[in-house]
């Protein structure tokens, strides 16, 4: 209780979310290209790629997710 919250004000918090853009960077669209003609061909089943969430903390940056060259290397 010395941080003045109490179990009330913990129970009315609300759970919220930030709609994000998203950023696909060239060397993406590059590797996935080079991906598909040379080692996925015609497999169309689902990939596990990796990607960086940023929350945008100055005031007014959007929430975005970006992909990159790397983003295969999962």
């Amino acid at each position: 209780m010395a941080s003045g919250h109490t179990e009330k004000d913990s129970a009315n918090q609300k759970l919220q979310f930030a709609p994000f853009c998203s950023a696909l960077e060239a060397g993406f669209w590059h590797q996935l290209t080079q991906k598909k003609l040379n080692d996925y061909r015609l497999d169309e089943s689902p990939r596990s790629i990796k990607g960086y969430y940023y929350n945008g903390d100055p005031a007014g940056l959007p929430t975005r997710l970006t992909l990159e060259f790397s983003a295969f290397d999962a």
